[in-house]
């Protein structure tokens, strides 16, 4: 009788543990590789090396129904892209200081005469950036 008793009670035991497990996936326990909590709107940007809301950070670029964000880092050497599937890390060309390029693709940031133009999915956001 002792054996069914604590075997009952191992097993509820066992059954607390796991529901408490589910209980923290439900409650924002979706940190990412990078310890970024997407259920709370962050994600990971390689340009600043950290967890960032990018409709808090990145300027936003929209045309008609689609939008994209475009993220600086703190010297400008680099410019990241995030689309509303992916991120595109973008480097500061070494002869056209007004150029960013992607490493992959041919998505690329450009500023000229006070005007931002992104290139990404074959199509081109602009916003002028003077005030």
């Amino acid at each position: 009788m002792k054996k069914i008793v604590f075997a009952l009670i191992a097993i509820a035991t066992l059954t607390a543990c796991g529901s408490s497990k589910n209980m923290e996936k439900l409650m924002g326990a979706d940190r990412d590789e990078h310890d970024c909590i997407a259920s709370a709107g962050y994600t990971w940007s390689d340009a600043l090396h950290q967890c960032i809301r990018i409709w808090e950070v990145g300027e936003r670029f929209e045309a008609g129904q689609k939008h994209i964000f475009l993220v600086f880092d703190g010297d400008s050497a680099y410019a990241e892209i995030f689309t509303d599937t992916n991120k595109i890390l973008c480097k500061r060309d070494k002869t056209q200081h007004n150029l960013w390029l992607s490493r992959k693709g041919t998505e690329n940031v450009r500023i000229n005469n006070g005007v931002t133009s992104v290139f990404v999915k074959n199509y081109t956001y602009t916003k002028s950036t003077q005030k």
